[in-house]
């Protein structure tokens, strides 16, 4: 619609030209101001672009990118007193005990319940799930790849897809340098289901299109919770969402804390707690933490506070590093940043809080690994092996320079990519983390039965026949491995699907051999490989190496950075 005004018609009906005036001042008003807010009423989703005012121009004005801008920075004396880390704490099917040693303040808009300090259990009635929609992404672009952005935008639109933008990632400044560690997913569509996601991830392949879902959480769920004592009385009621207030930290009693398997256990956790209802119904409390508070109970989850302090050091930078990389990422369409789980990085509480870890966290304050203008995603596993792996052999997506594979040796190496990976995983090189003796080498033994039922816990394809290793990465993990059964055959790819499949090895660098019915795996390292291998990390520190050079020797081409008072800025 063109909001200029037309040409004065008032020498055709003179006594009319006032009320015609106003008649369109009148429609003007309705399509700009009236029509977008009728379509959100209406859920169409976006109101109708409305140009602007015409005014006299030499040119015609450009479309406006599909990019959208950075937030504004947030001023801080030190940007991580500011910055906060939102964490889903618990999921629980069934009631929830919490513990308060003070009294406590149960809010919900304007509706407040005290409660004493003690003991009481939580549990909810008339259960409204959350509603979510699926994202379709295919693609991720990084800043200074906006012109490519837009013309892969376009190629989508000239298929009839209504791509859109999801900016996921921070920035930061880091002394004079600025981090920018944005990233925009292209959204090819929305859909209502996962299973509606799947399937068109499955008509994307044969475009050579590897596509992935993420679920966005679009209307709260809500829920009526009981506030009940130990003796089973109830002692109030409240509409979910709301807020749990205390001046003191909670417990969260025998919730599950484990991410392969069901673990139990207390959990205390600073205050206040927000109870919501998710997606599956699940009654779920989340808090909000500074993030080097956070990184007090990151720590002592990830690495034994007893280890030397150089090695703790290297540890507490990678961790904030790799917290400050991942903020407002994968689950940021789900309303927080991290889970409690491995599924992101194992969180302990404030009860896990230890000495040589808080040190460790203290010592290095802000600082943070990067590489030109971009931190480093400083992931770490257990034990390499010997040798560390390319991350694009573990995972989908494109090299990180800062993220190679490198031996965990003093000197030069020969990889296990370049010789039979038999030898390799047979020997007993003098690897830093040779000290870890039950996970640098290790076995596991199957009958023909047993390894059948594990596999096919994955893929139907009866009993096991035979295993042919695929291709490596030069640290010698597997980027697929064919499976054939007596009826079918299976080839899983990336290194934790080839792990999964055969029940959980401890790494993806193994041979194997079948004799006489018993398949036998030998293999190297525990976890992925990828980035800082903590017991090489523990063995270069007891040699006497410093936090820097450990994790410049993980990190190639990786900087120190103290990130500076600047600010940050939230997504864009």
């Amino acid at each position: 619609m063109n909001r200029s005004q037309p040409r004065n018609c008032a020498y055709l009906l003179p006594e009319l030209a006032p009320v015609f005036r106003r008649f369109l001042a009148l429609l003007e008003y309705t399509c700009v101001c009236l029509m977008p807010v009728w379509f959100a009423a209406c859920g169409a989703g976006h109101a109708p672009e409305v140009a602007a005012p015409v005014r006299p121009v030499a040119k015609p004005q450009p479309a406006p990118s599909t990019i959208p801008e950075p937030a504004p920075t947030a001023r801080s004396g030190d940007p991580l007193d500011a910055l906060h880390v939102r964490i889903r704490y618990a999921q629980e099917n069934g009631p929830l005990g919490i513990y308060a040693v003070a009294p406590t303040i149960l809010r919900n808009g304007a509706q407040e319940v005290p409660l004493a300090a003690g003991q009481w259990r939580l549990s909810v009635t008339h259960v409204r799930p959350a509603q979510q929609r699926f994202h379709v992404f295919p693609k991720t672009f990084q800043p200074g790849e906006e012109t490519a952005l837009e013309a892969y935008l376009a190629s989508w639109r000239q298929q009839g897809y209504q791509p859109s933008i999801e900016v996921f990632g921070k920035q930061f400044q880091a002394g004079t340098r600025a981090i920018d560690n944005r990233q925009f997913w292209v959204s090819l569509a929305r859909v209502p289901t996962q299973a509606a996601a799947e399937a068109l991830i499955a008509r994307l392949k044969p475009q050579q299109v590897w596509a992935w879902s993420r679920a966005e959480t679009i209307v709260p769920g809500a829920a009526m919770l009981l506030v009940q004592g130990q003796d089973g009385a109830t002692m109030a009621q409240v509409t979910l969402p709301a807020t749990l207030e205390c001046s003191a930290p909670v417990s969260l009693m025998n919730i599950d804390n484990g991410f392969w398997n069901e673990v139990r256990a207390d959990r205390v956790y600073q205050a206040p707690l927000s109870l919501e209802i998710g997606p599956q119904g699940t009654l779920e409390v989340l808090g909000e933490l500074p993030v080097e508070t956070y990184l007090l109970g990151v720590l002592p989850a990830e690495m034994p506070a007893t280890w030397p302090p150089e090695a703790l050091a290297a540890q507490a930078i990678a961790a904030r590093s790799e917290v400050l990389f991942n903020l407002a990422g994968k689950h940021r369409l789900e309303g927080f940043d991290f889970c409690a789980l491995e599924h992101c990085r194992a969180y302990g509480g404030i009860a896990a809080h230890l000495p040589g870890t808080d040190n460790a966290v203290r010592a290095t304050t802000s600082e943070v690994l990067v590489t030109g203008h971009r931190s480093v995603p400083t992931v770490f596993c257990a034990n390499c092996g010997g040798w560390t792996e390319n991350n694009e052999v573990v995972w989908a997506g494109p090299a990180n320079a800062s993220l190679r594979a490198v031996p965990d040796f003093p000197l030069a190496a020969r990889p296990p990519a370049l010789g039979p990976v038999s030898r390799w995983v047979f020997g007993a090189p003098p690897a830093y983390c040779a000290a870890d003796k039950a996970n640098f080498r290790w076995t596991r033994r199957y009958t023909t039965a047993e390894l059948s039922a594990l596999v096919n816990k994955w893929h139907n394809i009866g009993t096991i026949q035979r295993i042919e290793p695929g291709e490596r990465g030069t640290g010698g993990r597997l980027k697929s491995c064919r499976i054939t059964g007596s009826a079918g055959s299976a080839t899983p790819d990336r290194e934790l699907n080839i792990r999964l499949a055969f029940g959980g090895l401890p790494s993806a660098v193994f041979s194997v051999e079948n004799v006489g019915g018993v398949f036998t795996f030998t293999g190297a390292g525990r976890g992925h490989g990828v980035g800082l291998c903590q017991q090489g990390a523990r063995a270069m520190a007891l040699e006497g190496l410093g936090h820097e050079e450990i994790l410049r020797h993980y990190f190639s081409g990786a900087e120190l950075e103290r990130l500076g008072g600047d600010g940050f800025q939230g997504p864009g």
